[in-house]
């Protein structure tokens, strides 16, 4: 999550405000405030930069939005929000960075998104232009402004980011959850869980990473059903955001989640199992250091090397002889850990 920068020429500000005003429901009286407040200090190369937003070239449109981000220019937010919409895919780093929001692995970013974490960088005045432009014709501009709004954290977006956790487009959907992970507020928990029933996957995936972070254990239940969902990467996320609560109840069920057909969904259970301070986990740990996946057996190593349990010294001074280096190394840790804290009797 980077940065980047706009703002405007007087004319063109007074314009673009006028325009975006009427098409996202922000009043023309406070795209004017702002003009008047920022005129005097549009400086030549804002200006230049703002033109460069209507480029025919889509790189040098995200390098425009790269370049305002850093003036963080009030003056800049109706050209920030116009260009929301923009969504000429171009190759990453732009102005020298590589962000990395998205959640398909690749390079590819868009002037659109560069736009978002401008306005992101310009702040809290950026807020309720960016609550507007939920409301954009264009879904594209609608899930650049929810991905905005999270990465500025400000609770008026709470409730408009629950709506848009509701919205047609699954792109919304999962930026709208994805930002309200990042919110901390508990009026999110309920809307967050009833994401993890979403028709997308993708939604639901991220409903369970934005759960994960909240302290709520509200939570739990939904998650515990999730680690039952069609999708391995939900049930991968489930495991994970189960790891974070303190609530025992999630124990059983990511016992189970160690016996699942994929092999991160497996290693994901051992890892928050790693985390519970609850005695019935380590049997299970024990059975997971014979998984056939190195990866599983090395995470099991670990969360018992974070057990005060006997039953595990032995298990570990065989895993020390395993076919694979990280699950011998890991191994090796978890019975100095023992020795260290002053556990191992043997």
């Amino acid at each position: 999550m980077k940065a980047i920068q706009f703002v405007a020429t007087v004319a063109l500000v007074a314009c673009s405000a006028w325009s975006i005003s009427t098409s996202h429901g922000w009043t023309t009286s406070k795209a004017a405030n702002i003009t008047a407040q920022q005129q005097a200090e549009v400086s030549p190369d804002v200006q230049e930069q703002i033109k460069k937003l209507s480029s025919g070239i889509p790189r040098e449109r995200a390098e425009a939005a790269c370049a305002l981000a850093r003036t963080r220019a009030t003056a800049a937010i109706p050209a920030l929000i116009k260009t929301l919409g923009d969504d000429s895919v171009i190759d990453q780093p732009v102005c020298g960075e590589k962000g990395n929001w998205g959640d398909d692995g690749t390079s590819k970013t868009t002037p659109g998104e560069m736009a978002a974490v401008a306005l992101a960088k310009i702040g809290k005045e950026s807020v309720e232009p960016l609550i507007g432009a939920l409301s954009d014709s264009a879904s594209v501009a609608r899930a650049n402004a929810a991905f905005a709004l999270g990465l500025i954290r400000d609770n008026r977006s709470v409730e408009p980011l629950i709506g848009a956790s509701k919205d047609s487009d699954w792109h919304v959907r999962a930026k709208a959850v994805w930002s309200l992970g990042l919110v901390g507020d508990s009026r999110a928990v309920e809307p967050l869980s009833n994401a993890l029933k979403d028709a997308e996957a993708r939604v639901r995936s991220q409903a369970a990473w934005a759960l994960g972070l909240k302290g709520d254990e509200r939570s739990v239940e939904p998650l515990i059903a999730a680690l039952s969902d069609e999708s391995l990467n939900v049930q991968s996320q489930a495991a994970w955001a189960l790891g974070l609560k303190g609530d025992q109840r999630a124990v059983e069920p990511l016992a189970a989640a160690l016996h699942a057909n994929n092999d991160h969904v497996r290693s994901q259970a051992a890892w928050a199992l790693g985390l519970k301070g609850d005695s019935r986990a380590v049997e299970p740990l024990i059975g997971a250091l014979r998984d056939p996946n190195a990866h599983v057996r090395s995470q099991a190593a670990w969360a018992l090397g974070l057990k005060g349990d006997n039953r595990a010294v032995e298990p570990l001074k065989v895993a020390l002889n395993d076919d694979d280096e990280k699950v011998r190394k890991q191994a090796a840790w978890a019975l100095k850990m023992r020795r260290i804290s002053g556990d191992d009797r043997q």
